[in-house]
Order: C-alpha cells, then structure tokens, then sequence
C-alpha cells in the first residue's frame, strides 16, 4: 500500500512538472511543437515578423488569437490561427498577437 501511495505521489509530480515548465506568452516551434524557435513572453500587438522554421504555436494566459499574414509588414488578408495550431513553415511571414 505504501509503495502504491509513493508511486501516485511521485507519478503526480512528475504530470505536473512539464505543464510548469512551459514558457509563457506565446511561443513558436518547429516539427510541430518539438523544438522551440521563439518566444515572446508578452505578445506583440504591433506586426512582427513570424520566425521562417515555425510551423506551429502554443499562444499562454493572456493570448486569445493568433492573426497572421502572407506579407511581411501584416498587411492583406489576415487569418486568425487561434492559440495552439500546426502549419506549413515558410507559408505566413508576419503576425499580431491579442
């Protein structure tokens, strides 16, 4: 029983350390979510320029949209790419974050 207590408490700790680790804000990776390429702890509203590897992001507590564009300055048709989504590297250059 003892052994059973210890492997739950330890299996518990060991579940809660990954989500602890996560950078906050909003972050960008290649190979869909496996290796990080940027970080912007707080989101930029302003355009900025979409790291070219990135093919996917986890957006943290006060990002609720992704909006990102074919253009290198956010101008054109803009497409809302929410808060955790894949997609081909090299497709969008710019974004703004809200």
């Amino acid at each position: 029983m003892l052994t059973a207590s210890v492997l739950t408490v330890t299996g518990i700790g060991l579940a809660a350390s990954p989500a602890s680790a996560q950078p906050s804000g909003l972050t960008f990776y290649s190979g869909s979510f496996t290796t990080e390429v940027a970080n912007f702890p707080a989101p930029p509203i302003a355009c900025a320029a979409l790291p070219p590897t990135a093919d996917s992001h986890v957006g943290g507590s006060g990002v609720h949209d992704v909006i990102f564009y074919r253009t290198t300055d956010c101008t054109g048709q803009a497409t809302g790419m929410g808060t955790l989504r894949t997609y081909e590297a090299g497709r969008w250059l710019s974004f703004r974050a809200f």
